[in-house]
């Protein structure tokens, strides 16, 4: 059975940030494209919660690479994943919380 997915307030507001962002750099194809990934992973972050990696920083918290430059760091347990995080690859680490 598939886990519900809950989306976090900063995760909310992360995502509309890099709407933003794609809407004021990107193609409609490139934002469809980076949708489309996203879509995936918080699929298989439903489906198969344990087959992503875990975080080095939090051993409770797994990651998921949308795109070489976004990260979804999520949390889980038996009926919710929760996205945490959606995170810019090119940000400093140290911010990471």
């Amino acid at each position: 059975m598939a886990l519900n997915i809950e989306w976090t307030s900063e995760a909310e507001e992360q995502l509309d940030n890099i709407i933003k962002y794609l809407e004021a750099n990107f193609t409609d194809k490139e934002i469809r494209d980076f949708f489309s990934k996203l879509e995936t992973g918080i699929e298989i972050i439903s489906r198969k919660p344990l087959q992503q990696k875990r975080s080095t920083r939090k051993t409770e918290t797994h990651e998921y690479q949308v795109s070489p430059q976004t990260t979804l760091f999520y949390s889980f347990d038996n009926t919710t994943a929760t996205i945490l995080v959606l995170w810019s690859n090119r940000m400093n680490p140290d911010k990471l919380k």
